[in-house]
């Protein structure tokens, strides 16, 4: 009686731990996981380059863009930087639109060397290319949204490409939008707003 009791008890502590939350239990035949490294055909192992990111030390994701940066100011555009950038890109490209007001474009800036890795308030690097933006000028015009129309939002993008654009400096910012667009590559991007008192 003694030891029925004895195997009993040690059933019911067994059961107890295999159910407690804190076991790992073994995986499922056949479950696998995706490996952090690669092994080429030459024994070589790569670990995943990590993702395209962008930021700027003027603006948070989805906050305000300074003053400085818009009609009301210098009307300079704002710094931004990104690291370094996937394997294969040969050539990078930055647009800047406004969301709430049919995608006005606002700045393009192509040409860019793969090597750089972050742009000063203001700079468009050697070699680089400006397009002519909505506002009728080449290079960059800040946001301007209409007095007391409330927030308009800003989405910077940042294009990676595997292949050159073609754009040029006499293009319209839209059709120069379009032609990025058609090369293959990865982007990344940030988004600001601004608004204007009445």
């Amino acid at each position: 009686m003694r030891r029925a009791t004895v195997v009993a008890v040690t059933l019911i502590t067994v059961v107890g731990c295999a159910s407690d939350g804190r076991t790992l239990r073994p995986p499922p035949p056949g479950a696998t996981a995706p490996s952090l490294v690669t092994t080429t055909a030459a024994g070589q192992t790569t670990v995943p380059a990590a993702p395209l990111t962008l930021t700027s030390t003027a603006f948070q994701v989805g906050g305000a863009i300074p003053i400085e940066f818009t009609c009301d100011g210098a009307n300079t555009s704002p710094p931004l930087a990104w690291g370094s950038v996937p394997e294969g890109t040969v050539e990078l490209a930055i647009t800047v639109t406004d969301t709430d007001a049919k995608g006005f474009v606002h700045w393009v800036l192509a040409g860019l060397d793969p090597t750089v890795q972050a742009l000063a308030s203001g700079a468009a690097p050697d070699g680089a290319v400006e397009t002519t933006n909505d506002g009728g000028a080449a290079g960059w015009t800040g946001p301007c949204p209409p007095k007391g129309a409330g927030p308009h939002h800003y989405i910077v993008t940042l294009y990676a490409l595997t292949a050159p654009t073609g754009v040029s400096a006499g293009m319209k910012g839209s059709e120069a939008i379009t032609a990025i667009s058609k090369v293959p590559g990865v982007t990344a991007s940030l988004t600001g707003s601004y608004e204007r008192a009445p």
